[in-house]
């Protein structure tokens, strides 16, 4: 089945409104993902761009929730923002050029340990409870209760965010399968950068004779 695709902005704004996010919130957290990955240069390790971009989103996306009500969760070694009353985590991920695009899909950039696959099995399991719950079902059958099932409480939620340079993509994405430590499937795919807006962010940086923050846009550069 075809995950569902949303890209249109009033779309959009709904679904994050459902979740207990903004879209300005998360293109704050893209912001300062692109910052620091371009912020290294060929003297750094090989693996300082990724890590450095993921290190710094994941950062800012828990200040930013911060006053929303979400709070810093590392259970199982993954490091997130959680909603418990919403039952959702928030993880940053970095993601290929298939970010943000209706005919492809974004995959971590990095292998995922059996943690993530422990993640996305529990969203599988609660996006099919979810939908069992939808239906009708007959007088004499017990509904299942995803409260009585501690596997099926929590749902992940990926920000999915390409970098390239001064290109970027992102989107706000549930995944449902993984294969061999990569995301391989997905049930909703929530677009906040696409190749339609450009694929660029305005970076904020400020002024070296104040304090004040100006932006300067960045425009999207043919993929390679």
């Amino acid at each position: 089945m075809s995950a569902i695709f949303l890209k249109n902005p009033i779309e959009v704004s709904n679904r994050l409104e459902d979740i207990g996010v903004t879209k300005e919130q998360l293109l704050e957290v893209v912001r300062s993902m692109q910052a620091a990955k371009n912020g290294c240069t060929d003297n750094d390790p090989p693996s300082a761009p990724g890590w450095s971009a993921w290190r710094d989103g994941t950062r800012r996306l828990r200040e930013v929730l911060a006053p929303s009500g979400w709070v810093k969760d590392d259970t199982d070694m993954i490091s997130s923002a959680f909603h418990k009353a919403n039952g959702i985590r928030l993880l940053v991920c970095n993601t290929d050029s298939g970010t943000g695009l209706e005919e492809s899909e974004p995959q971590n950039c990095s292998f995922k340990g059996s943690a993530t696959d422990r993640a996305i099995n529990s969203n599988e399991v609660q996006i099919l409870m979810t939908s069992i719950l939808d239906q009708s079902l007959p007088d004499d059958v017990v509904p299942f209760d995803p409260a009585a099932n501690d596997l099926v409480k929590i749902v992940h939620w990926y920000l999915c965010v390409y970098i390239n340079g001064e290109a970027v993509r992102a989107e706000l994405s549930c995944p449902v399968k993984i294969a061999s430590g990569y995301f391989s499937a997905f049930h909703e795919r929530i677009i906040l950068i696409g190749d339609q807006d450009g694929g660029g962010v305005p970076l904020r940086r400020k002024k070296p004779d104040d304090d004040a923050d100006v932006e300067i846009p960045v425009t999207r550069k043919k993929a390679l």
